[in-house]
């Protein structure tokens, strides 16, 4: 697939639009929160002319969901007296998501912060993205649904990496686009592809008369000689 083709792909499964008008019970199945037929379904907004949709990625979700993170679980090699056993599989994830925000989004990670080393971790900006560690008796899920509802009460356009169940349950209804885990790491992949094939291509050196048309050069050519 060309690149033009796969940026209309993207534009089309994440652009503006992209959601459906309508979600009813069969999208998620039976038995949840849209079963109710009066349930409040809120479409998606459209972002505001300067301001970046806000991207919610549901961290050890996406980590457990490929063996592209999964397999650096344990992995000491950068640290080998870390107790940290998912440093590494944030750190590539962490990267990811900053190469798939690429300007048009404002990405915040949410890590469950029950079980690690420290609880109380710092939240710093890693590569231009925002860290969120739960705090102590409160779950990813709670400070994700809370960032969702916040920015959609603002009326912020704003869109949740997941494939969790109970999340998509949760904050579909209220207009926030759900972006799924193959959908998120078929991105990455293509953006691994597409920097790999720049990586591979013969360094050509790009002067000015290189870059311009034939017309464009003549006409530049002519100006010089009037200059002389």
């Amino acid at each position: 697939m060309g690149k033009k083709n796969r940026a209309k792909a993207k534009a089309k499964r994440f652009g503006e639009g992209s959601a459906k008008p309508i979600v009813s019970a069969s999208t998620f199945g039976v038995g949840n929160a849209f079963a109710n037929p009066n349930y409040d379904v809120t479409l998606p907004a459209r972002r505001k002319p300067g301001e970046r949709e806000l991207l919610v990625v549901d961290g050890y979700n996406i980590i457990h969901s490929d063996t592209r993170y999964e397999r650096l679980i344990f992995d000491r090699s950068d640290d080998p007296y870390s107790r940290d056993v998912y440093d590494a599989a944030r750190t590539a994830l962490i990267a990811d998501v900053a190469a798939f925000a690429q300007g048009r989004y404002e990405p915040v990670i949410v890590f469950d912060g029950a079980g690690n080393v420290n609880t109380d971790r710092p939240n710093l900006p890693q590569a231009g993205v925002r860290i969120e560690f739960s705090p102590t008796g409160v779950s990813a899920d709670t400070i994700i649904q809370r960032l969702c509802t916040d920015a959609r009460e603002r009326g912020r356009a704003c869109s949740v990496v997941t494939s969790d169940g109970t999340i998509q349950a949760t904050v579909m209804g209220k207009g926030v686009t759900r972006i799924s885990a193959r959908m998120f790491l078929g991105e990455v992949r293509q953006v691994d592809a597409d920097v790999a094939e720049v990586e591979e291509a013969p360094q050509i050196k790009l002067t000015l008369g290189s870059r311009l048309s034939p017309e464009a050069r003549a006409k530049l050519d002519a100006l010089r000689g009037r200059v002389r």
